[in-house]
């Protein structure tokens, strides 16, 4: 008896969000910002929502699922499931993005496959992560282009919804894998001798490791030691006021330039062109 009340406490104080609480008649209700805290609390809503980490990482519980997701990864929201997110690792830029139920149903419903999951975390492909990077380090068009991009993203969203078979999920990775990743974001870690420190917190030779991470995150070591980097430099240039020198030795690079290089190829944008075009923004298109 005990057991159905408190599911039954439980399920009211799940918060109902409504479209027409938020969307004023427009078809996306969109937020690009940083995230220290979650201040919306467990909830669910009468529309459709995702969200792509752009920076940092962060936890999201859906549907009772703890997920963590990471730089390009994204999670879809369907309608009724509840979720809340938790921030337990300092800044977090994301993009979330919600889909009014008509707009969703007219263009977009069709495409999705008939069963997924929704505490699934899957990725973007970098390329595309970069592109999104790109437009948002200098939103500088119109409501209508803005409206094509996010037209763009959704569309991009639905179909890795719809292909997630072709990735690995995190359950596949060996633990070993995982835990040497995490551990990478360590400061102490992705610094100096990085490779030779991730090679060292794996336990296995550098060919084993660079096999596995090629089978299982389609990257070598050093690319994702770069990641982790370039993920770290990012949070720099949006909360502190850190020269960029600086936080291209914070970051591990062992000069400037090599740092600039490497965050261009990344994000598609210098790192002063990053810092001079980010702002947060709040858009009800």
């Amino acid at each position: 008896m005990n057991t159905v009340v408190e599911s039954l406490r439980a399920q009211s104080e799940i918060r109902m969000v409504y479209e027409d609480q938020l969307f004023n008649g427009k078809n996306f209700h969109v937020f690009i910002y940083n995230k220290t805290e979650s201040v919306s609390g467990l909830h669910q809503h009468d529309y459709y929502e995702f969200t792509i980490v752009l920076t940092g990482r962060y936890y999201q519980e859906i549907n009772g699922k703890k997920i963590l997701l990471e730089r390009g990864d994204f999670v879809f929201i369907p309608i009724g499931s509840h979720h809340q997110s938790f921030y337990e690792f300092g800044v977090t830029r994301i993009l979330n993005v919600g889909i009014s139920k008509a707009f969703f149903d007219k263009h977009y419903l069709s495409l999705l496959p008939s069963y997924f999951v929704a505490s699934q975390v899957y990725e973007l492909k970098n390329e595309f992560l970069s592109y999104i990077e790109s437009v948002v380090g200098s939103l500088n068009f119109r409501h209508t282009e803005f409206n094509e991009f996010i037209e763009i993203i959704t569309f991009n969203v639905v179909n890795r919804l719809r292909h997630h078979r072709e990735n690995r999920t995190q359950g596949d990775i060996p633990l070993w894998l995982k835990d040497t990743v995490s551990e990478m974001h360590d400061k102490q870690k992705f610094g100096e001798n990085a490779l030779v420190n991730m090679v060292m917190l794996s336990g296995k030779s550098q060919e084993y490791l660079t096999r596995a991470t090629r089978r299982y995150y389609d990257k070598t070591p050093m690319q994702i030691i770069h990641d982790i980097r370039i993920n770290f430099a990012k949070k720099q240039l949006e909360i502190t006021n850190y020269s960029i020198t600086d936080i291209a030795f914070d970051a591990g690079y062992s000069s400037p330039s090599l740092f600039i290089k490497t965050f261009k190829k990344i994000t598609s944008l210098t790192p002063n062109s990053y810092r001079k075009n980010l702002y947060s923004i709040k858009e009800t298109n």
